[in-house]
């Protein structure tokens, strides 16, 4: 695990720590930014690596490092990202854009300046053949990554979308591009997305879209319809689709076989096949499923078990049925205090471990303050020995994340802001070591 915070004793200089799965340091670590330099976000990479952007100063550009176990750099590592793509203007420096293949291959999008360019760099520091690329000119956003390197992002023209007060969110121009990992664009592609919210990659390389039509929500999505769309690699439309749903309905989630579900605006979790056909079982009702803004996405375990979180924590086979011991009555909320002026917070993020267990914060009113306590359940939906863990932080007052659970079993819990702290617990509900 690998947490980015700011030094103790020199609150200008971010560091990176590495944690074993007692909680631990590694040793090597933590890794310091140089004076004046800023690390951007880190991504993991394959052989437990991590890739992690260092904005330099004007007059050095930007470094890409990939990060051993140790601490230190791979061999052929760091690359240096050139003055010319990383600051444009001559004057400022823009952070990259990055993604990591499953070869190791590092995706980078400079922004900023006249000028937008991609990179790929391979797992050995060197530059692909085909890139750099030039980007046309149009705002570019919501990069990812296709199974077999394929990179996608959605291009707009510039100053869309707007917002028209009868028509609401006007986005006409939208388009989707992929472009392989030669740096080529990919035949079929660009495709047109008009209105698109988001999309995602399934198991099976097919893009899922998601798209509003007549959204006149401000401060929350309000559309009339909400449309998914799925693509196959070579830019069509697969038969079947599109797919609408009535209001505003939550992004998707991608099952293994290419179901694709999602809770619609009367809190109900549709399962679609690859036709586009209502699986028989479904939809499935969600008491007291959603947000202040809506429906919320349905979270897919690993071995396929979907989960709804409202009043109740759902499971919900492939079938649509409730496993035996499901669902789960929670002894208090699973939506945690606010620390925002408009407040419109959702249930919490479910985390699953190696053994199918399912752990959840929930929030109970306590003397003065609010009590937070980790919740695991096991694959009949009973609250496991050993368990819950009451947290010893207020969290009237201290902002609580989302559990994180390692390969052997550990759930991590992160509470405040800057600094933070973590508490690592063992699969027993005890305190690690």
């Amino acid at each position: 695990m690998y947490v980015l915070d700011r030094n103790a004793e020199s609150s200008d200089r971010q560091i990176i720590t590495a944690l074993d799965s007692a909680g631990h340091v590694r040793n090597g670590w933590p890794i310091e930014a140089a004076a004046g330099s800023e690390f951007g976000p880190l991504v993991a990479g394959p052989d437990a690596s991590l890739y992690v952007e260092e904005r330099r100063r004007v007059t050095d550009g930007n470094v890409l490092h990939r990060l051993d176990a140790s601490g230190r750099d791979s061999t052929g590592w760091p690359f240096d990202i050139p003055p010319s793509l990383a600051c444009p203007t001559g004057n400022t420096c823009y952070p990259a854009l990055l993604s990591v293949a499953s070869d190791g291959t590092a995706y980078v999008r400079t922004q900023g300046g006249p000028r937008v360019q991609a990179l790929a760099v391979d797992g050995a520091g060197a530059v692909k053949p085909g890139w750099p690329i030039e980007l046309p000119e149009l705002e570019w956003s919501g990069d990812q990554l296709g199974p077999d390197g394929t990179v996608f992002l959605v291009g707009r023209p510039a100053g869309t979308p707007t917002f028209d007060p009868t028509r609401g969110v006007v986005d006409e121009g939208a388009e989707l591009w992929a472009f392989g990992s030669d740096g080529r664009p990919r035949p079929g592609w660009p495709m047109s997305v008009p209105n698109i919210r988001g999309f995602l990659i399934s198991p099976q390389g097919d893009i899922v879209i998601s798209g509003l039509i007549d959204d006149v929500g401000e401060l929350c999505n309000n559309p009339r319809r909400t449309v998914f769309t799925v693509v196959a690699p070579d830019g069509r439309t697969r038969p079947g689709w599109p797919r609408g749903s009535t209001g505003l309905a939550s992004l998707p989630v991608v099952g293994a076989d290419g179901t694709v579900y999602y809770m619609s605006a009367t809190k109900k979790v549709y399962a679609h096949d690859q036709a586009g056909v209502v699986r028989p079982g479904w939809p499935v009702e969600v008491p007291g499923g959603g947000d202040g803004c809506g429906p919320e996405r349905p979270h897919l375990a690993p071995d396929g078990t979907l989960f709804a979180v409202g009043d109740v924590v759902l499971a919900m086979s492939a079938d649509g049925t409730f496993p035996a011991g499901w669902p789960y009555r929670p002894s208090g909320e699973t939506i945690g205090p606010c620390f925002d002026s408009e407040c419109l917070g959702g249930h919490g993020t479910p985390a699953f471990g190696p053994d199918g267990s399912v752990y959840l914060i929930v929030f109970g009113p306590d003397a003065g303050g609010v009590r937070a306590e980790v919740v695991a359940l096991d694959r009949l939906g009973r609250l496991k020995p050993g368990w819950p863990y009451r947290l010893p932080f207020d969290a009237k007052t201290t902002p609580i994340g989302t559990p994180t659970v390692t390969p052997d079993g550990r759930v991590f819990i992160r509470a405040g802001s800057s600094p933070a702290l973590y508490l690592a617990l063992d699969p027993d509900g005890t305190l690690s070591d």
